[in-house]
């Protein structure tokens, strides 16, 4: 199996490079990593440069312009034409992955599901000593001293799943979907902008040619690093109103991975030959 990893960004350089470092000390590598990036403007080049040249698997930097208001679908599907991989694992820049992420959705990864996966919650106060390589031990101290806030995801039982299917805990910094089943949809669906609400869009197309959920327990857990919230009730009001739209809309979505095809204009070089069919006597 390749699997391909496809981390969303937009200006936080300083996350990115303890995410990248998960990346660099994995178990199992990806096939690839590529970076969705939402146009950012800070150092984050060099910090994909910097791995680029430590890693010993492919890290592309899939950027685009910003475009006045976050297009986190718009850069996922950016980012999903680069992939080779045929297995996909969506995460975020903010989530550093544990040693075994990429090997624990790898095990559980099964043809006509989807898997979602966990995250644990890593403080501010941890941010200078966390790494993300730590063995459960170093893991629960992290717990006892604040720095993480979730004891039970400290256990590591890799290949454990349970069905689920339902909407509840749906989370794109954890996701990871079969490249041909993501395709089926077409992707992502660009008319999202702002946050919220893209996944849960994204998991109803999905689940709705049949695809099945499957929730990764004790395995497959990021990291995912403290930052200020910002909520828009716009955003949300009309980010959710596309999320009721897929229930009954179309499954595979106009602006989404691949643009719709142009059609050529009829003229007498591109026109076909008609062929007459005599009907029998």
């Amino acid at each position: 199996m390749k699997s391909s990893v496809i981390i969303t960004t937009h200006n936080r350089s300083f996350y990115l490079d303890k995410v990248l470092y998960g990346y660099l000390h994995q178990v199992v590598k990806p096939h690839q990593v590529v970076i969705a990036d939402d146009g950012s403007t800070d150092d984050t080049p060099e910090i994909v440069q910097k791995y680029q040249q430590q890693a010993d698997f492919p890290i592309i930097h899939a950027w685009q312009p910003f475009g006045g208001m976050p297009q986190i679908s718009k850069a996922r599907n950016a980012a999903t034409r680069e992939c080779t991989g045929d297995y996909l694992i969506y995460t975020d820049g903010d989530c550093i992955p544990g040693p075994m992420f990429v090997s624990d959705h790898q095990k559980l990864a099964k043809p006509g599901f989807f898997m979602q996966g966990r995250r644990n919650f890593l403080n501010y106060k941890a941010f200078d000593t966390f790494k993300g390589t730590e063995n459960t031990w170093q893991l629960f101290k992290h717990w006892l001293n604040g720095g993480l806030t979730k004891l039970h995801l400290l256990v590591h039982i890799p290949g454990f799943a349970v069905r689920s299917r339902g909407m509840k805990g749906i989370r794109a910094c954890n996701l990871a979907a079969w490249r041909c089943d993501v395709e089926a949809i077409n992707g992502w669906n660009e008319e999202f902008v702002g946050f919220w609400r893209e996944d849960s869009e994204f998991v109803t197309r999905l689940m709705r040619t049949g695809v099945k959920r499957r929730n990764a327990r004790y395995s497959a857990i990021v990291f995912h690093m403290e930052h200020e919230k910002f909520f828009n009730q716009e955003d949300f009001d009309r980010n959710n109103a596309l999320w009721e739209k897929s229930k009954t809309g179309p499954i595979y979505i106009e602006k989404g991975m691949m643009p719709p095809p142009r059609l050529q204009p009829i003229t007498s070089e591109n026109t076909a030959p008609t062929t007459s069919i005599r009907k029998a006597a």
